[in-house]
């Protein structure tokens, strides 16, 4: 069971991975509905990597390069999902910081 203290850490670092990638985008090309779907994704690929490492047993092709390509495919299943599917995280993102964005 993940404590609150690690959900707050493992937020954060979402939130710094997103702006730390997208910093000079945000300013120039990037919408706010953009960035919170691309927030939304990044948190869907980490239920996906926790989803993953919480296997029971080693399969008979786990090895560095097959964890290398899961990890790419989950990227990839992850961008598909928030795209495709509510989950409402970009939603709520959008919501909340509409007016700061609008309003400047």
């Amino acid at each position: 069971m993940v404590d609150s203290t690690t959900n707050k850490v493992m937020g954060q670092n979402m939130v710094d991975q997103v702006l730390s990638k997208n910093r000079k985008k945000l300013s120039n090309e990037m919408s706010l509905e953009q960035v919170a779907q691309e927030f939304e994704s990044i948190f869907v690929n980490q239920m996906l990597k926790s989803a993953r490492s919480a296997k029971l047993a080693e399969g008979i092709l786990d090895n560095e390069a097959y964890g290398t390509y899961q990890s790419l495919l989950d990227q990839e299943y992850s961008k598909t999902l928030a795209k495709n599917h509510n989950f409402g995280i970009a939603e709520g993102l959008v919501r909340q910081f509409g007016k700061r964005v609008n309003g400047n």
